[in-house]
C-alpha cells in the first residue's frame, strides 16, 4: 500500500472512530437529558395540580397527552385551548357539580400533533406500590426494588414497541394518599441515529481531511522516492557514490543513516575483494609449492621403483631426499592448517598447561631426521625440572616446530642448530639459534611477514610460500608471548620465544 494510500485509510479510520464515539456521547447526553426533563416534568405537573386531581378521581386518574379524560370530556394531561396553545395544567375541576355531571361515554380521540410530540402518560401510585386505577400498569420490579431502596427517583428503558420508551419512579414529596408514587412513561418516535445533517457534515470533514493529508504528504513522497533512486544509484556503484542529505528531517536521518551503512558495506566489500584477491593467489602458490616436492618425490619413488626392478642397490641419497620432500609437505600441510585455523573467526583458544621440556623435545625429534640427512647438527638443552606454562599445546607446538624447521631448511649442510630452554624469574625463554648467514638488519622487520622471504633464503630454497614465521608470531601473540629476532655477535642468527610460566597441572 503506497504512502498516500495508508495515511489516507488511517484517517478515515481514526474518523470513524471519532464518529462513533461521538455518537456514543450524544446517546449517553440524549439519555441523560431526557431522563432529567421527565423527571422534572413529572414532578412539575403532581405539584401544579396533579395531586389535588388525583385525590379527587384517584380511581381514573391518569395524566398523558392525547388521552381523552372521560368524566370531563376534556384531555387529560396538556391539551389544546382555544388559541391554539397547549396547556401545562389538567382543566379545573367543579367539585359542586361533579356528581351532577353526567358520565360520558369514553370515545377515542387523537391530538393533530400527537406524532410531533412525545407522549407521556403519568400513573398514580400509593406508598405500597397499588393503584387505584385498574388501568394502571403493574408497577415494574426494578423500579420498585430501587425505590424501596432509599431511592427517591429511578429510570429504565421501555418497550414501546416501534417507538423508544423511557419510564421513571417517583417518590412525591408526601408519603400518604394515591399519589404518593408515580409512574411516568415516555414514548417518542423512532429517531435516526444518522441525521442527514449529521452525515453531510462528517462527510465534508472526511473528504477536506483526506485532501489535506494528501497535499502534505505529496513533497514527502517525493522526497523519498528520489532518496530510493539515489539508493539504487548507489547500489550500482557498489555503494561509491553517497546519496543527497536535504534538509533535518527523518528522511534527511535515513539518508545519512544510509550513507555510513553503505561505508561500512563499502568497507566490507573492499576487505572481502581483499581477502579473495590473497586467497586466489594463496591458492596458485600453496599449488605451485606443493606440485614441486611433489613432482621430486614422484621421481624419487620412480627411480627407486626401476632400481627394485633392475635388481641393483637402493641409493642412499635417493632415499634421504625422498625423506627430505616428504617432510617439506607434511610441514607445509601443517603450516596451512594452521594458517586457516588462525584466521578463523570462530577460533578459540584451549589453554592449558603445557609442559616445554617435553615439547621441545617433540619439536626436536620430529626435525632430527632431516637435520641428521643433511648433514646438520641439531641439539637441544632443557631444564633438568619441567618447564610449564598455558596455552593450546597444538599451536604452540606448530610455532616451535616452524622455528626449528626454518633454522633446519635454511642452514648450510655441516652447519650447527641449538634450541635452549631456560627459566628467567617467572618466565621460560625458548632460543633456536643456527651459524648461517643470517639475516641482513633491514629485513629483519620483514621476516615475519606472510609470504616474503629473503633473497637468499630464495636462492638456496625457491619453494615455500614464508608462512612458518608468520605463523609462529601470529600464535605468539595469540599466547602473550613474544618473538624476537637477533643477530649473534658470532654470527647465524637467533630466535627467541618468550613468555609467562605457569604451575604444573
Amino acid at each position: 500500500m503506497k504512502l498516500r494510500t495508508r495515511l489516507a485509510v488511517t484517517v478515515l479510520g481514526t474518523m470513524a472512530v471519532l464518529l462513533a464515539g461521538l455518537l456514543f456521547v450524544r446517546e449517553a447526553m440524549d439519555r441523560a437529558g431526557t431522563e432529567r426533563a421527565l423527571l422534572e416534568y413529572v414532578t412539575e405537573r403532581m405539584r401544579s395540580g396533579g395531586r389535588e386531581w388525583c385525590d379527587a378521581e384517584p380511581a381514573s386518574f391518569v395524566l398523558g397527552s392525547g388521552r381523552w379524560r372521560p368524566e370531563s370530556g376534556a384531555f387529560k394531561g396538556p391539551a389544546p385551548g382555544a388559541d391554539g396553545e397547549r396547556r401545562t395544567n389538567p382543566p379545573p375541576l367543579d367539585d359542586g357539580n361533579l356528581a351532577q355531571r353526567p358520565p360520558t361515554p369514553p370515545r377515542p380521540h387523537t391530538h393533530p400533533h400527537s406524532d410531533r410530540w412525545p407522549r407521556i402518560e403519568i400513573w398514580a401510585y400509593r406508598a405500597d406500590f397499588t393503584s387505584a386505577n385498574p388501568e394502571a400498569p403493574a408497577f415494574p420490579e426494578r423500579l420498585r426494588r430501587e425505590l424501596e431502596e432509599g431511592e427517591r427517583s429511578a429510570t429504565e428503558e421501555w418497550d414501546a414497541g416501534e417507538r423508544e420508551g423511557l419510564q421513571a419512579a417517583v417518590r412525591m414529596d408526601w408519603d400518604d394518599g394515591p399519589s404518593a408514587i408515580v409512574l411516568a412513561r415516555r414514548s417518542a418516535a423512532p429517531r435516526s441515529l444518522f441525521s442527514t445533517n449529521m452525515l453531510i457534515v462528517f462527510a465534508a470533514q472526511c473528504l477536506l481531511l483526506v485532501v489535506a493529508v494528501v497535499l502534505a504528504a505529496g513533497p514527502l513522497v517525493k522526497r523519498v522516492r528520489k532518496l530510493e533512486t539515489q539508493m539504487r544509484e548507489s547500489a550500482a556503484s557498489r555503494y561509491a557514490k553517497p546519496v543527497e542529505i536535504d534538509g533535518a528531517d527523518e528522511v534527511s536521518e535515513l539518508a545519512q543513516t544510509f550513507n555510513s551503512a553503505a561505508g561500512e558495506v563499502r568497507a566490507n566489500l573492499e576487505s572481502l575483494e581483499s581477502r579473495e584477491r590473497a586467497l586466489r593467489a594463496f591458492v596458485e602458490n600453496t599449488t605451485h609449492d606443493v606440485m614441486i616436492p611433489l613432482t621430486v618425490l614422484q621421481g624419487h619413488l620412480t627411480a627407486l621403483r626401476r632400481a627394485s626392478e633392475s635388481g641393483a642397490g637402493v641409493e642412499r641419497t635417493v632415499v634421504l631426499d625422498s625423506l627430505q620432500e616428504a617432510h617439506y609437505m607434511a610441514s607445509l600441510i601443517q603450516n596451512l592448517a594452521a594458517a586457516s585455523k588462525l584466521e578463523s573467526g570462530s577460533l578459540e583458544l584451549v589453554a592449558h598447561p603445557l609442559d616445554l621440556n617435553a615439547l621441545v623435545e617433540r619439536a626436536v625429534g620430529r626435525h632430527r631426521p632431516i637435520a641428521k640427512a643433511r648433514g646438520i647438527a641439531l641439539e637441544h638443552a632443557v631444564p633438568p625440572t619441567p618447564l610449564f606454562t598455558r596455552g593450546d599445546v597444538t599451536l604452540v607446538e606448530q610455532a616451535v616446530s616452524n622455528l626449528i624447521h626454518n633454522a633446519v631448511r635454511y642452514v648450510q649442510p655441516g652447519g650447527h642448530v641449538a634450541v635452549v630452554l631456560e627459566e628467567r624469574g617467572a618466565r621460560f625463554s625458548l632460543r633456536v639459534l643456527d651459524d648461517g648467514p643470517g639475516v641482513p638488519a633491514e629485513l629483519r622487520a620483514k621476516v615475519f611477514e606472510r609470504s616474503f622471504r629473503a633473497d637468499d633464503a630464495r636462492s638456496r630454497q625457491p619453494d615455500g610460500l614464508g608462512l612458518g614465521l608468520s605463523i609462529a608470531l601470529d600464535v605468539a601473540k595469540r599466547h602473550g608471548f613474544t618473538l624476537e629476532l637477533r643477530a649473534p655477535a658470532e654470527g647465524g642468527a637467533e630466535l627467541e620465544l618468550a613468555g609467562a610460566t605457569a604451575p604444573a597441572a
